[in-house]
């Protein structure tokens, strides 16, 4: 039987553990982030993520544009852009019902980005006020 060195490779070992978090849930999820972008986003919400899928591709840590894409896809996730007229003028905002049994999943899906997202120090932490 041929056994060969094992080798840490130097890509893995320069990426934080936020970051190979962000990579295990994207990879992980990467069907329903498809779904997810599409039923929410439509047209650009695939485009984004076929964005976001070309960009770990590449070798190394994520780049500044990778971060930028990654923050919309959380964007969209959150509904955060949902009432702004140039997201409702290209209608892409899906009708979903509060009751509807999709909402709660894509609630939690959300949430599990945007702290993996803030693990990776992409997206902010919010500091907790005590009033």
């Amino acid at each position: 039987m041929f056994h060969s060195r094992v080798t840490a490779s130097t890509e893995a070992r320069s990426m934080s553990a936020g970051e190979l978090a962000l990579r295990e849930f994207l990879s992980h999820h990467d069907e329903a982030l498809g779904h997810t972008a599409v039923l929410l986003a439509d047209r650009r919400g695939a485009r984004l993520l076929n964005g976001i899928r070309d960009g770990l591709e590449q070798p190394g840590s994520i780049t500044h544009g990778l971060r930028r894409l990654l923050l919309q896809l959380r964007a969209i996730l959150l509904l955060e852009q949902a009432h702004e007229e140039e997201w409702e003028a290209e209608g892409c905002v899906a009708l979903l019902e509060p009751e509807d049994p999709i909402v709660p999943e894509l609630c939690l899906f959300a949430d599990g980005l945007d702290d993996v997202l803030r693990g990776a120090g992409i997206a902010p932490t919010e500091e907790k006020r005590i009033i």
